[in-house]
């Protein structure tokens, strides 16, 4: 009888209980970080130091002239700078789904600059990688980029948003049109309403490289 009543509380508790492993798949961690970051999941916000877990659907945030590097379990990378917002959507990686093909990677970027360098799940089906942006989404090609929000080539006081290859090849595409990027320190701007075709691309000047770097820069 004490055997089954065990059990039974066993059974009751397993039952009720948060499922933590689904609720909590860990993608990732923090390879680097300056100043202040922190994750939000499920209305529980912690704070984020070197070697932290990132975890899917997380909301991860930066503070004032805060930097923060992930490297995620495919090897894709990302750097953001500061008050960023990233919402890691998707990523579904291993060795075996390399081999079979069924990966994803998708995350949206909400605010802030960032770099991205994409990874293995790139390199075995770039169809599969999304990247959302207040503007635009990306399309890679195994891929390193910029985008943010940038004062460069604007009046004072205001800003325009950009995208600029490093390496690979993208495409940026909104709501009225697409411009492909494949050349390194080529790039393109959007209004920050998003609401416009991407324009031409141009390799940048120095003055919108150098912020561009200058923004996600551990320095």
């Amino acid at each position: 009888m004490r055997l089954m009543s065990i059990l039974f509380l066993a059974f009751l508790a397993a039952i009720t209980a948060p499922d933590r492993a689904s609720a909590q798949t860990e993608i990732g961690k923090v390879t680097k970080l300056l100043g202040a970051a922190s994750q939000a999941m499920d209305e529980n916000v912690t704070p984020l130091t070197a070697g932290s877990p990132v975890y899917e659907d997380a909301l991860i945030e930066t503070g004032d002239d805060a930097r923060l590097e992930i490297v995620f379990i495919d090897s894709s990378q990302i750097t953001l700078g500061e008050r960023a917002r990233l919402v890691m959507d998707d990523l579904v990686y291993s060795f075996e789904a390399s081999e079979t093909g069924v990966v994803a990677q998708s995350f949206r970027i909400l605010d802030g600059t960032f770099l991205f360098l994409s990874g293995a799940v790139a390199r075995t089906d770039h169809d599969a990688v999304s990247v959302s942006t207040p503007v635009a989404t990306i399309g890679i090609r195994g891929t390193g980029f910029f985008g943010g929000p940038l004062a460069a080539g604007m009046p004072p006081g205001e800003l325009h948003y950009g995208f600029m290859l490093t390496e690979g090849a993208i495409d940026v595409s909104s709501v009225d049109g697409t411009v492909t990027l494949d050349e390194v320190n080529e790039g393109t701007f959007l209004p920050m309403s998003g609401q416009a075709a991407p324009t031409p691309p141009t390799q940048w000047q120095q003055e919108a490289i150098d912020e561009a770097y200058a923004s996600v820069a551990f320095n």
